[in-house]
């Protein structure tokens, strides 16, 4: 004998960053007020809007519906009975971070430890990708022979440049470059003003004008930071060794190691310099953007590793900043959506090609590129965050055809903060104050939300 049963109900709405329709309505199409594309609304017992109009009470409506208009279709939720919700939860949107690790020298404290006598050894292992199903981890190791290394900048320059012909040849998500304690000058030229072209991977870096600066040239340290957000020239930001000039290009300087930062045309003279060493000198790791994710065939994911040491003594690594998926990235809505559409892609069905699937969607999992002045690096971050607010209960249906046990119930509703879907005035008939009020009525008395600006 068979049982069909339906249980942990999932239901998504995902809100349109719209002005809220006057006098709203869902009633007839035709008419001033009707509900716009991609607007969510919350309706009473009667089927109408709550407003300050209406009584939005438990003792005048026992349960309640969302409504979202999905071009000419309406969309409803299950009936949301007051006497069975069992979580009334909020969350404001937050934007995600990359990792960020140190070893040695971090831009205020540190330094790399080359007097163990060993040989160096760093394992760089990946932990991002959950394809692996044989436990395996993509490793990456950087062996370094002690009687190769004479100074910190020996051991740093090593390092720096393996992790980097990997990222740069193999495909590696992890880029690293290195840090000195000691000041940086200006450059100076002739006359004009100078600004350096620089390039993310490469070693090439072009500046407009002839550097004149006493002893510039092969050896020489420079300092690179992100005009965008003008980062200045000060410790926290990498630097690079100069091996010598460009056989063909004019003003053009090779480095002994790829650039890591981001592209710029031109760097500013003030967030750029020539470095007068200091005795302390380490390595930035930095988690990279993953270009696999792709909707319903690649999970979005973010840059996670791991930092192991063999043979640095007391070399110290810094746990700067660690990986988080934030709250709200558009790219996270953007599957929830397709989880709750019925998820058509190779994640769920593991073909190829993918299927196409007729659906549209209203999440924005697009991503922009921004640069940061802290570490003089380039970081994507979501075009659109989401606040959310979560419902769970009991819907008045059943779990299976024998057992008569009630059915739980999952209701996520997604909206742009400070969209005029999301605004505490109940005046605009928005979402969350209508269910403030409706919620704090119920048997439950939940607290009020404010995660909608």
């Amino acid at each position: 004998m068979s049982v069909l049963s339906v249980k942990n109900i999932q239901e998504t709405f995902i809100g349109k960053s719209i002005a809220r329709t006057a006098t709203l309505q869902v009633i007839n199409p035709d008419a001033s007020g009707y509900i716009a594309d991609g607007e969510v609304a919350v309706l009473n017992s009667t089927g109408v809007p709550m407003t300050t109009s209406t009584t939005n009470t438990y003792a005048a409506s026992p349960w309640i519906q969302l409504v979202q208009r999905n071009g000419n279709n309406l969309v409803f939720s299950s009936k949301i009975y007051g006497n069975k919700v069992t979580n009334y939860l909020g969350r404001a949107g937050a934007q995600g971070t990359e990792q960020i690790y140190h070893i040695g020298y971090n831009g205020s404290t540190g330094s790399l430890d080359i007097t163990a006598g060993l040989d160096f050894q760093l394992t760089l292992i990946e932990n991002q990708d959950d394809m692996m199903w044989a436990e395996q981890k993509k490793k990456n190791v950087t062996s370094v022979p002690n009687n190769l290394v004479t100074s910190q900048q020996d051991l740093a320059k090593a390092v720096v440049k393996n992790i980097m012909r990997k990222y740069n040849t193999d495909g590696l998500s992890v880029t690293a470059a290195m840090l000195n304690s000691g000041t940086a000058a200006a450059f100076t030229v002739a006359s004009g003003t100078l600004t350096c072209a620089v390039t993310h991977g490469s070693n090439v870096i072009t500046f407009n004008l002839a550097v004149t600066n006493s002893g510039f040239g092969a050896g020489s340290i420079v300092r690179l930071g992100t005009t965008t957000v003008a980062s200045g020239r000060g410790v926290g930001i990498p630097v690079y060794t100069i091996q010598g000039s460009h056989p063909s290009i004019a003003n053009a300087y090779i480095l002994d190691q790829p650039y890591a930062g981001p592209t710029q045309s031109a760097i500013a003279l003030a967030d750029m310099g020539l470095v007068t060493a200091g005795a302390s000198w380490g390595v930035r790791f930095v988690g990279k953007y993953l270009t696999s994710y792709r909707r319903d065939f690649f999970k979005f994911k973010r840059t996670a590793f791991t930092l192991q040491m063999s043979g640095f003594g007391t070399t110290v690594i810094t746990k700067t900043q660690e990986t988080t998926y934030g709250y709200g990235d558009g790219r996270l809505v953007l599957e929830e959506e397709s989880f709750s559409k019925g998820f058509e892609g190779a994640l769920n069905r593991m073909s190829v090609p993918l299927p196409i699937a007729n659906e549209t969607f209203t999440a924005d999992g697009s991503f922009t590129v921004t640069q940061n002045a802290t570490y003089a690096d380039a970081f994507t971050t979501a075009t659109t965050l989401y606040d959310a607010i979560t419902i769970e209960f009991f819907s008045q249906n059943y779990g299976t055809v024998v057992s008569s046990a009630p059915m739980p119930q999952l209701l996520k509703i997604f909206m742009v903060d400070g969209a005029a879907q999301g605004a505490t005035d109940n005046t605009t008939k928005a979402v969350q104050p209508a269910l403030n009020t409706w919620m704090a009525s119920t048997p439950s008395a939940f607290a009020n939300l404010s995660v909608f600006a």
